[in-house]
């Protein structure tokens, strides 16, 4: 992951709606934090719908705000003698840095004008878009990693393998958690978020009597085969004792399963440009499937998990993203 491997270089600010807390569970080193909004993201239905009306409403209010925002972010990179700012997929700071001087990088899969222009009609937010264009062209460069969807906004771009965090097989202590044996089962790991998983009939994974579910969504407890962990379980380190990962299909998720050499299955996301770039990327690089959506909330999986295993990863997709694009830090920074 690039901002482990900064801690060791650099002195690092962490601007982020995310908790303190969060960012001390994966980084060792010393780093602050500011917890402060940097972007709207989408406001989610469940967790393959989004709520449109909302996400353009709460953009709406967001940018009405993006003149102040940008004149205290300039300020605050001025007072703390900011050198470089690298940001993953919010415009604001990319904007703030041009204005103060200093270079910026985006390392980021997609734009969240990408995201927005994919919306229906989204010809009448054009005052929103053409607001986010201008932030997002202020980019000295754009850090490309695997799925992403090409824009023509940022000028210079540079493509790198999959940027992710690093797990270990930890079945041992699955089994010893869980008091279960898992040889002989299929283990697949499931990542859907936190909204809207209720409607997914989860009682019916019991049918699939030869896999064992394992997770840290609060989903269901009482499914013989299904296995709701805690923290104390990092979800890197469950992709890498699972054989298959069934997700939402969010960047990182998959950039972790595919980094671990882990098929991928998952279900259709409505309006959401990312999606539709890692529909085909899953497709095209023979890498994961996407069940229909009927049988995805039946859990009506077995089909699709026999297809998946036969699904190879080795040597269809460029990994460690993040060794390339330090490389490419470390230039951006001897330039300036």
């Amino acid at each position: 992951m690039v901002l482990e491997k900064l801690l060791d270089k650099f002195q690092v600010h962490i601007k982020s709606e995310i908790p303190d807390s969060y960012f001390h569970i994966y980084l060792k080193g010393n780093f602050s934090t500011t917890q402060t909004p940097v972007d709207v993201g989408c406001v989610q239905k469940d967790f393959i719908r989004i709520d449109i009306d909302k996400t353009l409403q709460k953009l709406e209010t967001f940018l009405s705000q993006s003149g102040k925002r940008i004149e205290e972010e300039m300020q605050w990179l001025k007072e703390n003698k900011i050198d470089l700012v690298i940001s993953d997929a919010s415009s604001l700071p990319l904007k703030a840095a041009n204005e103060t001087g200093i270079p910026s990088i985006l390392i980021s899969n997609f734009t969240w004008h990408d995201i927005y222009n994919f919306f229906p009609e989204a010809a009448k937010q054009k005052t929103l878009l053409d607001i986010l264009q201008n932030e997002y062209a202020a980019a000295s460069l754009q850090i490309l990693p695997q799925c992403h969807i090409f824009n023509d906004i940022v000028a210079k771009k540079e493509e790198v393998g999959f940027i992710a965090r690093k797990g270990q097989n930890v079945r041992d202590r699955l089994e010893t958690t869980t008091e279960t044996s898992f040889e002989d089962k299929t283990v697949v790991f499931i990542y859907l978020g936190d909204i809207g998983a209720q409607a997914v009939q989860w009682k019916n994974l019991i049918n699939l009597r030869d896999c064992l579910f394992i997770t840290r969504d609060p989903l269901p407890k009482g499914i013989a085969n299904l296995f709701v962990l805690d923290d104390r379980f990092l979800y890197q380190d469950l992709i890498a004792s699972s054989d298959i990962v069934c997700t939402k299909a969010g960047y990182s998720t998959l950039a972790t399963a595919f980094s671990h050499g882990k098929p991928v299955i998952s279900c259709s996301r409505e309006y959401f440009r990312e999606f539709e770039a890692m529909q085909d990327y899953m497709f095209g690089n023979k890498v994961g499937l996407i069940v229909d959506s009927k049988k995805f909330f039946d859990c009506d999986w077995e089909e699709d998990i026999q297809k998946a295993q036969k699904l190879s990863i080795e040597g269809k997709v460029p990994l460690d993203g993040e060794v390339k694009a330090l490389k490419i830090i470390d230039r951006v920074l001897q330039k300036y």
